[in-house]
């Protein structure tokens, strides 16, 4: 938002709730703060709530439409802007759907089925993916007082070309691709993969920050060796990235990865494990930040990637024996429930689209099952081959006589 503010355009606000919209408005601002730089006061921003007619009206006048809620609720979203689209009268605008996802399909789907169901017209409408690099660490507008939104100094956006009706208003760090789906894969499966790895890994070390869990020595070459693992696949897969370029060596795969590693350990930025590591049945799905690239190494390498079987190992702990997790998260909740009422065999295939004899499973399984807690913190499970797992009994865990996160397993 301060982007389009600093170039001089109009912006409103869309928030989920009236509730939300008043806090919004009942601040009067918020701060912005990117790390290393003072904050920024952002002043003088209106916001509706969906279902208003403000917010259609602006919807109906706007030259662009910004939607950026989160994958899981962006299909939803996006029905809430078919009054204001239908009030346009013809006239066309782009929609950027800016997640980490390909989320793009579902929003343009949810719009001409809303409308069908409305009976109304659309507007030719350019749903178009976009992928931003930052990073918010800290932030929530319902902060007492002004709220203050802390990001890092990742600034680049962009977005899909091909669906547009317009060309994108001239703003730093933000350009059109036509190879979408290549740089999607290449934020969520290299950034976001080591991202999740890291909040996942450092959970169980006891971590509260991302920067610490970076910074631990038994996190951190799990982390970097997936970042490699994952950067060399994506250049493989997508050979159009770097046209006319080796990729087996050089800047090209370690540069982004070295760059990863000192993003997540911004101490200024302090991102909390917990909000990244948030929605665990998401981010273990196929498709996704641990899974995806999973499916890219296989392809380019017929063996079982190690790091990520440790790190999806970790995914499936997230929340065991600590209240505060799963009260909190209730994709944590539910991954707990499954885990405990089916075993981890029906979480890595129903919820994870593994079959029952793949390696990769049974090494996922055979390190689920290894790791060691002691009174100083967990070790990490040896690499042992895929073939040493044995299938455990349903609702099983990983044997823990000693303690976790001081709690005494019974």
């Amino acid at each position: 938002m301060p982007l389009f503010l600093g170039a001089g355009h109009e912006v409103l606000l869309g928030c989920r709730t009236r509730d939300t919209a008043g806090l919004v408005r009942s601040t009067g601002g918020w701060w912005v703060r990117v790390t290393g730089e003072p904050p920024e006061k952002v002043h003088g921003v209106p916001a509706a709530a969906v279902g208003t007619t403000e917010l259609d009206e602006a919807v109906a006048a706007a030259d662009l439409l910004v939607l950026s809620v989160g994958v899981a609720r962006a299909a939803g979203a996006a029905r809430h802007l078919v009054p204001g689209l239908a009030r346009r009268q013809g006239r066309p605008v782009d929609v950027w759907v800016v997640e980490n996802g390909e989320c793009a399909p579902r929003v343009s789907d949810a719009l001409v089925d809303t409308a069908a169901a409305r009976g109304v017209l659309l507007p030719p409408v350019g749903v178009a993916g976009a992928v931003a690099w930052g990073a918010v660490g800290r932030g929530s507008w319902h902060e007492p007082g002004t709220p203050e939104f802390v990001g890092d100094t990742a600034r680049r956006l962009v977005v899909d070309g091909r669906p547009l009706h317009r060309a994108p208003p001239a703003l730093p760090g933000v350009r059109t691709t036509g190879q979408y789906r290549a740089r999607l894969h290449e934020k969520l499966y290299v950034f976001n993969a080591g991202h999740a790895l890291a909040a996942y890994l450092g959970w169980l070390r006891g971590h509260r920050t991302i920067d610490a869990a970076v910074g631990d020595p038994f996190v951190r070459p799990v982390v970097a060796g997936a970042l490699l693992e994952a950067r060399r696949a994506i250049l493989a897969a997508h050979p159009g990235l770097l046209p006319g370029r080796r990729v087996d060596h050089g800047a090209d795969v370690h540069g982004p990865v070295a760059d990863a590693l000192a993003r997540y350990g911004n101490a200024e930025l302090a991102d909390p494990v917990t909000r990244v590591a948030r929605e665990p049945l998401r981010k273990l799905s196929p498709g996704d930040r641990l899974l995806g690239p999973v499916a890219l190494l296989r392809q380019a390498a017929q063996r079982v990637p190690a790091h990520f079987a440790l790190g999806t190992a970790a995914a499936l702990l997230y929340g065991y024996g600590d209240e505060a997790v799963p009260a909190a998260d209730a994709s944590a909740r539910r991954l707990r429930r499954l885990l405990t009422e089916r075993g981890v065999f029906a979480v890595l295939t129903g919820v994870c689209g593994l079959a029952a004899d793949d390696p990769f499973a049974a090494a996922v399984a055979a390190r689920y099952h290894g790791f060691v807690f002691t009174d100083d913190g967990v070790r990490f499970p040896p690499a042992a081959p895929a073939h040493s797992a044995a299938a455990p009994p349903p609702g099983a865990l990983p044997d823990r006589g000693e303690r976790l996160h001081g709690q005494v397993a019974r």
